[in-house]
Formats: structure tokens, C-alpha cells, sequence
């Protein structure tokens, strides 16, 4: 799971986002999204697809290693 957590982080700082809007974007608060990305917080499936949706990149490519 720590390369999801990975993954998603990199795709958020390559553009140059910082938590706040992906989190807004999300509709969550930004500490909610803070724990997602620190591995605090579980990473359900539908928020796995929303990430995917929102940097427009398909599920498994958050999901490779």
C-alpha cells in the first residue's frame, strides 16, 4: 500500500498541487486528505477512483509499483 500512498503524492506534486486543492477537488477537508497521503487514514476503492478521475490517469497506474 506504501506505493500507492507513493504514487499518489508524486502525481500531486509533478503538478505542482498542493494538498488543499486536490482535497477541495475531492470534497474532503485537507487533513482528511493529509492522512490519506501520510498512510494514516485507509484508502477505500471509490477514493482510489476519484484520485484516478481527478489526475486523469487510469486506477492501476496509481496501483503499480
Amino acid at each position: 500500500m506504501k506505493h500507492v500512498i507513493r504514487n499518489i503524492r508524486r502525481m500531486r506534486l509533478d503538478r505542482e498541487l498542493s494538498q488543499e486543492n486536490v482535497a477541495f477537488n475531492l470534497q474532503i477537508s485537507q487533513s482528511s486528505y493529509a492522512k490519506l497521503e501520510s498512510g494514516h487514514s485507509r484508502l477505500s476503492i471509490d477514493r482510489l477512483y476519484q484520485l484516478a478521475v481527478f489526475f486523469n490517469v487510469p486506477v492501476d497506474e496509481l496501483l503499480k509499483m
